[in-house]
């Protein structure tokens, strides 16, 4: 990367290194086991002129949604249909009347716009085929490309102009991220609505959390990013607010023309500034933070595994996965993982190639690991008849 994919900058400055990583959704069949195996650069950097953090050298983007099958699919994930009911519902009564048009990026199987169509005509865009296919086969419209200009000209020309567009953990996601920006404003009515719900910095900082940090994620959003975006493309942020979603995610509103911000949304920018979350300097200090963090862990599970211990991974998470690696963690510590996704099962990870295994196909292990740390009491709660002990991603162990 020689310039930032927000405003252009050619000067960055390092936050956190964390070396050659495998791809976290790159699950491997047994069959192919024996196959080389490509590892990437995975740094985070800062942007001098704008703050935005960003992948420092970002890969094709076809290497993880086009070469081979994506295997995050949306409604296998628990309470995530009843999340994007309730957030589907606020933006059918603030911004939609009947017959809107609603358009949603980076859509995935179709788990949240099936929400709209009490109300609305409905188009998801998503880059992953396998995903899209299964969205067809539930009845959602879906196109297999990369958001950009020309598609959102394309959408416009034959369908019109939306009303409501949305993106959900998928911008960040995307290198062109100008692109995608220029889509929204051919594809946009003058009165629309584009919203983002996205990974955000400020919690990541503030829960020293790295697990976040994959290939898959180019972008590590603040609110003041946003801001900056929205109006070099002539949109102004009006709303945002911090959801419960991933572990803190940042939804941030932004329309066309002069719109009345709200107070949450001062709040949050008022917030930035007091805690300095722009700066170089709270930036050096969370990539320091993390590698202790991973330090800490690698020590907790060492010890637990010295004394001749069976630990699993809960969930083939992605973000599972960074955090692994990050601490060193391997073959070597984790025994095998579970997952309840049927694309997952029967595979292994990357590199270490652990087994991934249905809950049901091995006994109870001493302790679990639970990769995904915004399901934890979720998992926990699932699993109150387990009579092992649960290792969280902080180290704790209860």
């Amino acid at each position: 990367m020689k310039k930032c994919r927000a405003c252009q900058g050619t000067r960055f400055y390092s936050v956190l290194n964390m070396s050659n990583n495998a791809l976290v959704n790159s699950l491997i069949s047994k069959e192919n086991l024996e196959e080389p195996e490509e590892t990437y650069p995975l740094e985070v950097v800062r942007c001098e002129k704008c703050s935005l953090v960003q992948l420092k050298k970002p890969i094709d983007s076809n290497k993880i949604y086009k070469d081979v099958d994506y295997l995050y699919f949306s409604s296998d994930m628990p309470g995530l249909s009843d999340y994007f009911k309730e957030y589907a519902n606020d933006l059918k009564d603030r911004f939609l009347s009947v017959g809107d048009f609603v358009v949603e990026i980076g859509s995935n199987d179709g788990i949240m716009l099936e929400h709209f169509v009490d109300k609305c005509k409905i188009f998801g865009i998503d880059p992953a085929t396998n995903v899209v296919l299964r969205a067809l086969k539930r009845g959602i419209p879906t196109l297999p490309l990369f958001f950009n200009e020309r598609v959102g000209k394309q959408i416009a020309f034959e369908w019109g102009k939306a009303k409501v567009m949305y993106g959900n953990n998928c911008i960040a996601h995307i290198d062109d991220l100008n692109g995608v920006m220029k889509g929204v404003n051919a594809l946009l009515t003058d009165d629309g609505v584009f919203v983002v719900e996205c990974n955000y910095w400020g919690g990541m900082v503030k829960n020293k959390n790295y697990a976040l940090v994959y290939h898959d994620h180019f972008s590590y959003f603040s609110l003041k990013n946003w801001a900056d975006i929205a109006n070099k493309y002539g949109m102004q942020v009006f709303d945002a607010f911090v959801t419960p979603a991933q572990g803190g995610s940042l939804r941030v509103f932004m329309g066309k023309g002069a719109i009345t911000m709200t107070k949450r949304c001062l709040e949050l920018i008022t917030e930035e500034v007091a805690t300095k979350l722009n700066t170089q300097e709270v930036a050096t200090k969370y990539g320091i933070d993390c590698i202790a963090e991973a330090a800490k862990l690698f020590e907790t599970i060492s010890n637990i595994k010295k004394e001749g211990k069976v630990i699993a991974g809960y969930g083939a998470a992605a973000k599972g996965f960074s955090v692994l690696k990050l601490a060193g963690i391997d073959e070597r510590h984790i025994d095998y993982f579970v997952d309840d996704s049927p694309a997952k099962q029967g595979k292994f990870t990357p590199v270490s190639h652990i087994p991934v295994v249905a809950r049901n196909e091995r006994p109870d292990p001493d302790y679990f690991f639970i990769t995904a740390p915004n399901y934890a009491e979720t998992i926990m709660a699932k699993e109150k008849d387990f009579k092992g002990e649960f290792i969280l991603c902080d180290s704790t162990v209860i």
